[in-house]
Parts: structure tokens; C-alpha cells; sequence
């Protein structure tokens, strides 16, 4: 079963994340098969935009697969680990073709992170987004700068201090969700969202995006060190051990059920 699966509708390349867990942790498998779908849709000239999306009553990415993040220890494998998000990240962005995510169900942490990176985001009303990382342990650096880039310091603190989902109402009206349809629709509204974009005049749309984007892998790449130091720090301190054992616990119940 491959961890991504992968069609082309109409000159749109979807990128189903098809983790074996529905709610598609982000495992080292499936972000290097995301970015192998990111340099296809990059360096094909058939393919004019990319759409990922979690699958039919699956979650988009309920953040970080914890059977690898359980296994961080030490200076070098942590900042191991935030330098290959930042580069995850920074691949999503370089693409100078439209990005759209179709968010459904869950978007946690790293999965709301992938989110947005995208350039546009398609929601549900079932659609929960949250950065509860403070809540289980966890430092919230990449995703705290990323929020204050999107919606200003005051409502990236409000969501990250209280580590709860954020409203599709509020989201929407900040442009965390562009748009709220029905969750039976969500692929179906986010590729007629990526061919609506990948119909504006090439040229313009590219060099607009890139100077854009190239702004905010920047800010990703100027935080780098600070965030290494976070995580260094949280890791070393063992808050998140519970948490990591509690999900993972709750996965193999699951799986031996």
C-alpha cells in the first residue's frame, strides 16, 4: 500500500496522504513521498497544480507520527528533525505552481503547518485546527512563527496558549480557511480551486508567488537555531514522555482490537 497515492485530474496532480492510521501522522515515508509529488508537480510542464488532501473520512495530518518523535534523543537528532521540517516546509513553498490543501477532519501541528504552506486551504465544518503542542509538552516555535506571519501576535498567542481547536468561522474570516464547503465536496472544491489558479497567466503568477514565498522561508530559516534550542530543551526535559506514551499506547489498543 503506498504511503501517498497519486492521480492527475485534468493537469491537477492529488496527493492522497494514505497513512495506515486514518488520522495520517506525518511519518518520514510519507513527507519525502509529499515532496517527491512537490518536485513532480514542479518540474513536469503537463501538471499545473497540486492538491494534497488526507482522503475520504480521513483526517488531513493529525501532526507528527509520535512512533518517530518518541524515538528523538539528543542534541543532533532534534536538530536533525527541525532542520527537515523547515526544508519539508520550504519545498511546499518553492513550488511555483498552485498549492491547495483540502483539509478535512483533523489538522494538528505539523499537519496545520503543511496546511499553511500551501496557497490555499479548503475546509469543512468538521474541519478542527489546533497547535496544542504547549498543552502535551511540546515547543510550538515553527508553528507560533508561522501563525503570527498569518493572522498578527495576538491571535497566534490566543491559539497557542490555549491549545484548542480554533473555530471554522474565525478561521475562515482570517484566511487560515479560504473556503467551507461540505466535507463530501472538500477534494471536489479544492481541485476546482487549483484550476482556477493554475489558469492565470503563468509567468506573472510564479515570480509573484516566489517573491512571496521566498519572504517566508527566510523567516523559517531565521528561527532555525532558536528552534532547535526550544525542542532541544523540551525533549531533554521529558514533558512530552506521557503524551507520546498515552497516543501510542491508545494506537496499539486500537490495532490489537
Amino acid at each position: 500500500m503506498a504511503i501517498l497515492e497519486m492521480e492527475v485530474r485534468d493537469a491537477i496532480l492529488v496527493a492522497r496522504f494514505n497513512h495506515a492510521n486514518a488520522n495520517n501522522p506525518m511519518s518520514r515515508e510519507l513527507e519525502e513521498a509529499i515532496c517527491s509529488a512537490c518536485r513532480e508537480t514542479e518540474q513536469n510542464p503537463a501538471i499545473r497544480a497540486l492538491v494534497l488532501t488526507g482522503g475520504t473520512e480521513r483526517s488531513f495530518c493529525a501532526g507528527g507520527d509520535f512512533k518517530e518523535v518518541a524515538q528523538l534523543a539528543g542534541r543532533r537528532p532534534v536538530e536533525a528533525f527541525i532542520d527537515r521540517l523547515i526544508d519539508f516546509y520550504s519545498t511546499l513553498l518553492n513550488v511555483t505552481k498552485p498549492t491547495v490543501a483540502a483539509v478535512g477532519g483533523y489538522a494538528v501541528g505539523i499537519g496545520f503547518q503543511i496546511a499553511l504552506s500551501c496557497d490555499w486551504r479548503v475546509g469543512s465544518p468538521e474541519t478542527k485546527l489546533l497547535m496544542w503542542e504547549l498543552k502535551h509538552g511540546l515547543a510550538c516555535t515553527i508553528g507560533a512563527y508561522m501563525l503570527e506571519t498569518f493572522v498578527g501576535r495576538a491571535a497566534m498567542a490566543d491559539i497557542i496558549y490555549g491549545c484548542e481547536s480554533i473555530p471554522v468561522s474565525w478561521a475562515a474570516d482570517h484566511k487560515l480557511i479560504h473556503e467551507v464547503v461540505d466535507s463530501k465536496r472538500l477534494l471536489d472544491a479544492a481541485i476546482a480551486r487549483a484550476q482556477i489558479l493554475s489558469n492565470f497567466p503563468d509567468v506573472t503568477f510564479r515570480r509573484t508567488k516566489e517573491t512571496i514565498n521566498q519572504r517566508f522561508v527566510a523567516g523559517l530559516r531565521n528561527i532555525a537555531g532558536s528552534a532547535k534550542e526550544a525542542h532541544v530543551a523540551g525533549f531533554a526535559s521529558g514533558a512530552a514522555d506521557n503524551h507520546f506514551k498515552r497516543v501510542l499506547g491508545e494506537a496499539d489498543a486500537a490495532t490489537s482490537s
